[in-house]
């Protein structure tokens, strides 16, 4: 039979990485030595007691449930939701490892949509295996180079900040704590994992339905078609990324969808021209 308990005090361990060892540390970087070289790669987040080795965890909040998940091997492993006081889901997804993979989702209190992300544990291990052991020669993916030239650059990408932005700056120890506050501030959600590898579809919604970023990730960084639209009711930008840069035509619509611009990058991600369209 399957064992519940409460969180209570207990402290969320630290996110997924590559070494076992349990260190106190905050918005630092573990370690990884190679010869005589320094690597850092992966965040870690501060806790003082470690998850049960398995069990799934229940906790509640003035008498509604607040989140479920279910613990393996001392991480957070298989599916996650957490919810409103009113019953409303606030985000549902799967972890493994403490890392998100497949589809994660996130409403606000009305249970209107606001976000579809999608992400890969594989991908995310393969990448960052790649940053560590990088061969010029057998280099596969565009974030591990970027780590060659600018490691903090590539670390951002990997962290949940980059999917899910927040203000919000007040440091979370537990999990209970860190949904009480995303079900009290939905407009400021910080999602339970530290880090993850997007790859997939990427929508984000304004309250209402309207789209305001919608493209896809491959690998951790924006590729192919995207749209970004300033608000519900303004200006909207359709054009292509390649790594994450900005390329070749990019148009620029109003919210009749007429348009009003058009913009040509560089491969570089730097404007050569652009055109008002007189109408």
């Amino acid at each position: 039979m399957k064992k519940y308990i409460s969180l209570g005090g207990i402290i969320f361990l630290s996110i997924f990485a590559f070494s076992q060892g349990q260190e106190n540390q905050v918005n630092t970087f573990e370690v990884h030595t190679k010869g005589n070289q320094v690597f850092s790669v992966l965040a870690l987040k501060k806790f003082s007691l470690p998850l049960p080795e398995r069990a799934t965890i229940s906790e509640t909040h003035n008498g509604a449930r607040l989140f479920i998940t279910s613990v393996k091997g001392a991480k957070l492993n298989g599916a996650w939701q957490s919810w409103y006081p009113t019953g409303v889901l606030c985000d549902s997804g799967r972890l493994v490892n403490n890392l998100p993979d497949g589809e994660w989702k996130h409403w606000n209190e009305k249970g209107e949509l606001l976000a579809v992300h999608h992400y890969s544990v594989d991908k995310f291990q393969r990448v960052t295996d790649e940053m560590l052991r990088y061969n010029p020669k057998r280099s596969f993916f565009y974030l591990s180079e970027l780590y060659q030239k600018d490691k903090q650059a590539a670390i951002n990408y990997l962290d949940a900040a980059y999917s899910f932005p927040s203000r919000r700056s007040e440091p979370v120890h537990s999990l209970r704590q860190l949904v009480i506050s995303n079900i009290s501030k939905s407009d400021n959600y910080k999602p339970v994992f530290e880090q993850c590898l997007q790859d997939g579809l990427y929508m984000n919604f304004f309250p209402g339905g309207v789209i305001k970023d919608s493209g896809y990730y491959k690998n951790g960084v924006r590729t192919g078609k995207w749209i970004h639209r300033d608000s519900a009711d303004g200006y909207w930008y359709q054009g292509a990324y390649q790594n994450n840069i900005k390329i070749k035509e990019w148009k620029c619509y109003d919210k009749n969808n007429k348009l009003l611009e058009l913009i040509f990058f560089d491969n570089k991600g730097h404007i050569n021209w652009r055109k008002k369209i007189n109408r």
